[in-house]
């Protein structure tokens, strides 16, 4: 019964996908085919174990002494419709109209209005307006990127947000409750890190995000080196105005299961997390964490590809969307090999390296050939440029 209802759920946010889509669209079938796979809800899946982790630490053990001074219990919130307004993913979160992440070319678009997430905090608004003031989000978020060991078109994210009353403040000045509410976000953020990875080194970073102000990242040294693991800050207050919430003060941040996964259980490649291949699936159970153990890996091949961008108007992620839609996931890697400047065309040649390698057999020449003539036929009929 639950089979039945799960499939019934991810055919209809495909379908409401395609009756929405309009010729300003720039999602593809294979897109589409990801939404409503929810990994994150698999209890025997990385991802599926990590949330779980995460969830049980924001309901037993995440309330600082200020939030015991107006206990919450954090509500978690995991079947929000990845399906999101622009307004809900740019606009209400204080996104420059001009911003890059707003460019068809960051952004899948339904049509002029509507877009498949890229990022959690695309609820965040909303919530905060009807009042929940502490909440834990997670689901699917969708972004073109490129192609590489650690990025894929589709992730999970978590979105964690705190508000605070005024009674909770030792201080009625705005810039006393965001140095307090900056001091919360420190101490759950560390606790829950080290619920995760244990008693490892840690370190602040300052940065910029357009929906807080003060922002930081949290960086660990973990396998010898510091890595970053979350994004977060103190909300900004222009958006607690449009919430409607012009007295209070909170925090929120934000984190990726597949950055947390890959480092926990080391796994080497993030196409993994999307297999049905019993000898990656069956090594794991739910509540447990333990080192992926690599079975046989297939051999490689590469293919190279050339032709003239305009420097002015290129966009990468173009490219790699045409790729993964034809090679989906035996591509495992695209870089840049060549760049140069004709100054008699005008234009820039680039050479991209395609490497092709399953994670479940080895690849025969003859069909890397037909997915490469593919690609090429994509990139001069579809993106209109010159082969080399």
């Amino acid at each position: 019964m639950l089979r039945k209802l799960l499939r019934f759920q991810f055919c209809s946010l495909q379908d409401q996908i395609k009756k929405q889509q309009n010729s300003y669209s720039n999602i593809t079938d294979k897109i589409i085919s990801y939404v409503g796979r929810d990994l994150h809800k698999i209890p025997s899946h990385p991802l599926g174990i990590i949330k779980n982790r995460i969830e049980t630490f924001f309901q037993n053990e995440a309330i600082t002494e200020k939030q015991s001074k107006y206990p919450l219990k954090y509500k978690i919130i995991d079947n929000l419709s990845p399906i999101v307004s622009v307004k809900q993913n740019f606009d209400s979160l204080l996104v420059p109209p001009d911003h890059p992440s707003r460019k068809k070319s960051d952004t899948y678009y339904i049509n002029e209005n509507a877009l498949l997430r890229c990022h959690t905090s695309a609820h965040q608004v909303e919530l905060i307006q009807n009042n929940v003031d502490a909440f834990v989000v997670v689901g699917d978020v969708y972004r073109r990127d490129e192609i590489d060991a650690t990025h894929y078109p589709v992730f999970h994210q978590v979105e964690i947000v705190r508000i605070f009353q005024q009674d909770q403040f030792s201080s009625k000045y705005l810039q006393h409750q965001i140095q307090e509410s900056m001091d919360d976000l420190k101490e759950t953020l560390e606790r829950l890190t080290k619920h995760l990875f244990g008693d490892v080194q840690m370190r602040w970073v300052e940065t910029t995000f357009p929906f807080t102000n003060p922002s930081m990242e949290l960086e660990i040294y973990f396998q010898d080196k510091w890595l970053e693991v979350l994004g977060c800050g103190v909300i900004h207050q222009d958006l607690m105005k449009n919430c409607q919430r012009l007295t209070e003060v909170g925090w929120a941040a934000g984190l990726g299961l597949e950055r947390l996964a890959l480092l926990l259980f080391q796994i080497p490649d993030i196409r993994l997390f999307w297999s049905q291949d019993a000898r990656f699936l069956d090594q794991f159970r739910a509540g447990q964490i333990n080192k992926f153990q690599p079975f046989s890996k297939y051999p490689s091949c590469y293919k190279d590809v050339s032709f003239y961008v305009d420097h002015r108007t290129w966009e990468e992620n173009d490219l790699h969307s045409v790729i993964r839609d034809i090679g989906g996931d035996l591509i495992e890697k695209v870089e840049c090999v060549d760049t140069f400047y004709n100054k008699k065309k005008d234009l820039t040649s680039k050479c991209y390296r395609i490497h092709y390698r399953s994670l479940e057999r080895t690849l025969q020449n003859e069909e890397i050939d037909v997915l490469q003539f593919k690609i090429r036929d994509q990139i001069r009929d579809v993106l209109k440029l010159e082969l080399r």
